[in-house]
């Protein structure tokens, strides 16, 4: 992967998709215009529309738990693991998210290993569930 940098101006959903593809990862895009990177796990990706930031996040259901069981969960991951932001939403499901700055430009490289470490974190976060909350 290069250390060829990129700017706020260039960040697009097919810019990055691009650039996954030279990662060797396997992406795609959704009807919404993310970009789906997989690995272990699978995440999505959506640029501002300025380019300033790349938002980085991950969706998972939850199985039939109580409201603080997955409360209890969440707050153990944000102080546990804390590279990454955990929130469960009104319907139940759990919502992990980071956000990249590209402001000032930043390294292809950087990008790719950003989401390579957010794919670390959601495991580390994943290893939390104790109580089983996460379907």
């Amino acid at each position: 992967m290069s250390d060829e940098f990129i700017y706020p101006e260039g960040i697009t959903a097919d810019a990055l998709r691009q650039l996954f593809e030279e990662a060797y990862m396997e992406v795609s895009v959704d009807t919404d215009g993310d970009l789906i990177v997989k690995d272990n796990y699978r995440c999505y990706l959506r640029p501002d529309p300025d380019g300033r930031l790349i938002s980085i996040y991950a969706i998972f259901g939850s199985a039939e738990a109580a409201q603080a069981d997955k409360l209890a969960y969440i707050n153990r991951v944000n102080d546990q693991v804390k590279m990454i932001r955990a929130s469960v939403s009104g319907n139940g499901k759990f919502f992990f998210d980071y956000y990249l700055s590209v402001e000032g430009g930043i390294s292809k490289r950087a990008v790719v290993m950003a989401v390579r470490r957010f794919f670390s974190c959601l495991g580390s976060a994943l290893r939390e569930d104790t109580g089983n909350v996460v379907a």
